[in-house]
């Protein structure tokens, strides 16, 4: 996959909009102009990942408890068109994977110029899936060359992962067929024979994976002890995962694979009040976002701290300073100034 190229200008200059909103969001979250509403855009992902119902779960938290925004969840093409979105001011929140959030903030990889973006939280663990058929004879990922192998949409945190591990385990991509492919896609064109293999990106139970299993003979390719700490060493925001047995239809044995956090990240010029208001109400209400996905239960502060290489948002930070000093999570005051006074 070519490098994308940012130009510093375009992600510097941000839209007039944002800049207004931002001024309402410090107004809204200090306690005036009360009565206005803004609305705001998570970026997330394609509909049959975890990304956009997830997203599409805090949305609807931040809507029916802050009276001053309105959320909402837009379909996207994954984990590197976010985060450029949020820098751009496009969207004002985005969800991503730890590794392209990395690189977008140091400015290497793919990304030419650093991206002014901080956390606002860290969500949840992602597990790199490698699916094949029990027929196809691939039981690992030497067995990949030469064969048809879906890589995960064009501008997806999948995409970035996949080509990681290929290449971080001397598979280059110029050793097989690769193809760019959704979640939905991959999983069709494997039960139609039109690829050998594919790369899912996304929280344990998956819902594509899960419908996988339920009509193939689902194979799920392992790593090895060695072939994760190599690539670990190679890529520090990943780390050994094993999927549970029973997660996926058919799966009886733990499945020895890789763990990439996802963050939600927001722009370096999101007021502090504003962020602090968005995390504190994330928290108290998180429970709602179990009704989701179980994978919620991994968005704990003790998990604030999961990407050392990028900063927090200070509004997070704050709220993150006032739980350690032992305000208790569901009976802070969401408002900045308030929990501030009471710290």
């Amino acid at each position: 996959m070519p490098a994308l190229r940012i130009n510093r200008g375009a992600l510097l200059a941000l839209s007039k909009p944002f800049f207004l909103a931002l001024g309402l969001f410090t107004l809204t979250a200090c306690g005036s102009d009360a009565g206005q509403k803004s609305t705001l855009a998570i970026a997330t992902g394609g509909p049959a990942g975890l990304y956009y119902p997830f997203g599409g779960g805090m949305a609807s938290l931040w809507s029916k408890h802050i009276s001053a925004v309105n959320v909402k969840a837009e379909v996207t093409g994954g984990s590197l068109i976010n985060v450029i979105q949020v820098a751009r001011g496009e969207s004002e929140f985005g969800l991503a994977m730890a590794d392209v959030v990395t690189d977008a903030y140091l400015g290497q990889g793919r990304f030419k110029q650093p991206l002014a973006l901080r956390v606002l939280v860290n969500a949840y663990p992602n597990v790199v899936h490698i699916l094949t058929l029990a027929d196809s004879e691939i039981s690992s990922v030497e067995d990949l060359k030469g064969r048809r192998v879906a890589i995960g949409a064009a501008g997806s945190g999948t995409a970035v992962a996949a080509e990681n591990v290929l290449q971080g385990l001397g598979v280059p991509l110029s050793d097989l067929v690769p193809t760019n492919l959704s979640f939905g896609e991959t999983t069709a064109a494997l039960k139609d024979g039109t690829i050998d293999a594919g790369f899912v990106v996304g929280g344990l139970g998956i819902a594509a994976v899960t419908e996988l299993a339920v009509t193939r003979d689902l194979v799920l390719v392992a790593l090895t002890d060695d072939q994760t700490q190599q690539l670990q060493k190679a890529f520090p925001a990943y780390a050994p995962f094993i999927i549970p047995p029973l997660t996926y239809p058919g799966i009886a044995e733990p499945v020895l694979g890789l763990g990439i956090w996802s963050a939600v990240v927001v722009h370096a010029q999101m007021p502090e009040a504003l962020a602090f208001e968005l995390v504190c109400t994330l928290f108290k209400y998180s429970d709602a976002l179990l009704k989701v996905s179980p994978v919620a239960r991994a968005m704990t502060v003790e998990n604030l701290l999961r990407l050392p290489q990028v900063p927090l948002h200070p509004g997070t930070r704050k709220y993150r300073e006032l739980i350690e000093l032992g305000a208790d999570p569901d009976s802070l005051s969401c408002t900045y100034r308030e929990a501030s006074a009471h710290a």
